[in-house]
């Protein structure tokens, strides 16, 4: 296992470079970026809650893990953020490092089966929705019951809207909770946040297990 991890860092450098459009491949993991990204993958202690600043470099975590994953012929993984905006400029992000990403919200409905099709024949590597999509009982039935047994990694942007001791509580946010529960529990779990104190801390980690 050792080894294989070694080999997986040297093509998670390649991935970082092409990531940060570093031809001359210079560029290096900072501290910590890679050991989340090794937790992840190790199915004995898959879980990693991130609280770093913002610019350090929390989605280099889980596009790198995502290449991997699928590298190892892993399913898609599905990214919960709070905001359309965001969406975009991480989607424009990963499929500059040749990540093909997709979303499902409100604003793309005549996509949705284009989506849906790719994913099922898995051509999709990442997927970002919302948490309003999970009260979706179309989206729930259609899409996430489908591909729940074949997720490599559950990404939860903003991670601290969980938390109602949080500034930015939002319920929405309560329905990954449930929605995990649901799920097989040796699934890989990356929250992320940059606002987090130690109370919230506390709770999103009771929370996420």
């Amino acid at each position: 296992m050792r080894g294989d991890f070694v080999n997986e860092k040297k093509q998670a450098l390649i991935y970082l470079q092409k990531a940060l459009n570093n031809p001359l491949h210079t560029a290096r993991f900072r501290t910590d970026q890679w050991e989340s990204i090794e937790t992840l993958l190790n199915p004995a202690n898959n879980k990693v809650l991130l609280v770093q600043r913002t610019g350090w470099g929390k989605s280099i975590v889980y596009f790198v893990a995502t290449k991997l994953f699928r590298d190892r012929g892993r399913g898609p993984t599905l990214i919960i953020s709070p905001l359309l905006s965001l969406m975009r400029n991480q989607m424009d992000a990963a499929n500059r490092m040749g990540i093909v990403s997709q979303t499902i919200n409100s604003t793309n409905s005549l996509e949705w089966d284009d989506v849906e099709q790719k994913l099922k024949n898995n051509k999709i590597d990442l997927l970002f929705v919302s948490p309003e999509r999970l009260a979706n009982e179309k989206f729930m039935s259609n899409v996430l019951s489908k591909i729940s047994g074949n997720i490599s990694l559950f990404v939860i942007d903003e991670a601290h809207c969980i938390s109602d001791w949080g500034h930015d509580f939002r319920p929405d946010y309560r329905r990954i909770v449930r929605v995990l529960n649901a799920m097989p529990d040796n699934i890989p779990i990356c929250a992320t946040t940059a606002t987090a104190n130690d109370r919230v801390v506390k709770d999103v980690k009771f929370q996420l297990g």
